[in-house]
């Protein structure tokens, strides 16, 4: 590693040089120093550490307003510091020193920095925070359907200690440019607009779109806003060239402004006149006794984090080499039923026929069957699953709406493609599920689990690529709880007839690990080495 002071094939040397709030300055030598593309700056907030550091944060970018900072590497230094990292044009650094060297937090409280010119040299600390930006950015954009989603993308953790709020006008411009390379590959082609339909920017914390070039490309029909700052529908006046037909603007302050829904709907028309669908409300419907249907529903949002945990965990556990380890996700009566819809394919065809046990009842032929089709308890369920194919989903093509939730309950949809581990096209599946939370515990079972699937779109066929050599998804088991505990016993005891108590000590020689345990018993077994007062 290179020291500041030592020559190098790409940078020229230099001394660290430290402003300070006591008398700033900046003079020719600094100027030198903080034009240079090739180095970090430190800078040291004195009494950081007792803000947030979206708070500090924030307030130093918009200090350096109109010229752009971008943070990196946060640190609470010790109870009355905290620093970080950036490169920036030296207009940034003289922004901040005509304020003197002070920044004033939104509660009015003064805080004042020392900044280290030269702190690093891009040889010591190689952090490209565009490629970064970009890698983010690519995968946040489905091309299948192309929706761009940047919800809550501050928070991203492909972002590392990269401080990135789209909320400041001129990051998010920052942003949009770095889009391009993530979404169309190319740098060169800086004219080009992006291939955007649906554009989500919920929990972003904008106050307003404040953007002086044109990023989209006029097939942007959907915009997304919920939960942001927005006071004001004017504010949004960027988005008129577009022929905006789906907005979301709920759960922002500019919702607050109006009396009755007409005249709601009336402001945000003189902006999009093209709309025909506001907050999952078709426009000129409001009076007629129609449902309304809103795509990607999820309530208030406070069930967002457990949905999409149940999601990630329910079908990386589905993608297994086997899904015995599903066994603790099923309540004791849960119920599980599967519909097959009108395949196409041939090659597809031939191979659901040999686990289909199809339950639509617009094909039955032997209703006897339409008892024999709904499973009931995990024993049978799991034994259902494990006789399908192995299968790949991609979680890019998701869609999940909330159908209707409770405190201690939720149904949900889940609907996107997959594949089998077959060299057959990808498919389309639809899951409903119905999860319920378990008594004493922090936990939740699936009391009914709807599966549905059918082929695929043609565009998703052509679009979507599956490797069916790709790993299997990693699973790492986590401590079970009482009652998960209690269903692995109930199922061993189902399998193997012995009692609770010889379970419990199978389970407790394999840590709980459920494969371990039926194999430890087949060989015991299959020599005799089981007691006969296991079975009593």
């Amino acid at each position: 590693m290179a020291s500041p002071t030592s020559p190098s094939t790409s940078q020229a040397p230099w001394e660290p040089h430290r402003i300070t709030y006591i008398k700033p300055s900046f003079d020719s030598h600094e100027i030198a120093l903080a034009s240079r593309l090739d180095l970090w700056h430190k800078f040291i907030i004195f009494e950081g550490a007792r803000y947030s550091r979206t708070d500090v944060l924030r307030t130093v970018i918009t200090a350096c307003e109109p010229a752009l900072l971008l943070p990196i590497m946060y640190t609470v230094e010790d109870k009355d510091k905290s620093t970080f990292l950036a490169q920036c044009a030296n207009n940034a650094i003289e922004n901040l020193v005509k304020q003197g060297l002070c920044i004033t937090m939104p509660g009015g409280q003064e805080l004042n920095m020392d900044i280290v010119l030269g702190f690093l040299g891009t040889q010591e600390l190689r952090v490209n925070t565009s490629n970064i930006i970009v890698d983010a950015l690519h995968t946040r954009y489905e091309p299948m359907r192309k929706i761009f989603n940047l919800d809550d993308f501050e928070n991203d953790k492909a972002l590392g200690s990269i401080f990135c709020p789209i909320s400041i006008p001129k990051i998010f411009e920052l942003v949009l440019r770095c889009s391009k390379r993530g979404i169309m590959g190319n740098t060169r082609e800086t004219q080009q607009r992006l291939p955007v339909r649906e554009l989500s920017l919920r929990y972003n914390k904008l106050t307003a779109i404040i953007l002086f070039d044109k990023f989209f490309n006029y097939h942007l029909t959907k915009l997304d806003l919920r939960h942001n700052l927005i006071q004001n529908v004017e504010y949004l006046r960027y988005f008129c060239e577009f022929k905006i037909s789906e907005l979301w603007l709920d759960g922002n302050p500019l919702c607050t402004n109006y009396s009755t829904s007409q005249e709601y709907i009336q402001a945000v028309k003189n902006i999009f006149p093209h709309l025909q669908v506001l907050d999952g409300v078709v426009i000129g419907m409001e009076k007629k006794f129609v449902p309304n249907v809103q795509n990607y529903y999820l309530g208030t949002g406070s069930k967002i984090p457990l949905i999409r945990q149940f999601v990630k965990h329910f079908f990386t556990l589905y993608d297994q080499e086997d899904r015995i380890v599903m066994n603790g996700l099923y309540d004791k009566n849960a119920f599980y039923s599967m519909t097959v819809g009108n395949i196409t394919n041939h090659a597809c065809k031939e191979v659901i026929k040999k686990f289909s046990t199809n339950r639509n009842l617009l094909k039955f032929a032997d209703y006897a069957k339409y008892h024999e089709f709904l499973f009931l308890g995990p024993e049978k369920i799991i034994t259902a699953l494990r006789r399908q194919p192995q299968t790949i989903h991609n979680f890019k093509t998701y869609q999940i709406d909330l159908l209707y939730e409770e405190d201690n309950y939720i149904a949900f949809s889940v609907q996107g493609i997959f594949s089998y581990r077959l060299s057959i096209p990808p498919m389309m599946f639809n899951r409903t599920f119905i999860i319920v939370q378990q008594e004493g515990d922090n936990k939740y079972c699936i009391v009914n689990d709807q599966y549905a699937i059918d082929s695929a779109p043609a565009n998703a066929i052509n679009d979507m690529k599956f490797d069916i050599k790709q790993p299997i998804p990693k699973f790492t088991p986590t401590v079970l709880s009482v009652s998960e505990k209690e269903s692995l016993l109930r199922f061993l005891r189902e399998i193997t007839k012995m009692n609770v108590r010889h379970c419990y000590k199978y389970f407790q020689d394999s840590n709980w690990d459920v494969r371990k345990t039926i194999n430890a018993f087949m060989k015991d077994y299959m020599v005799n080495n089981v007691p006969p007062e296991a079975f009593q």
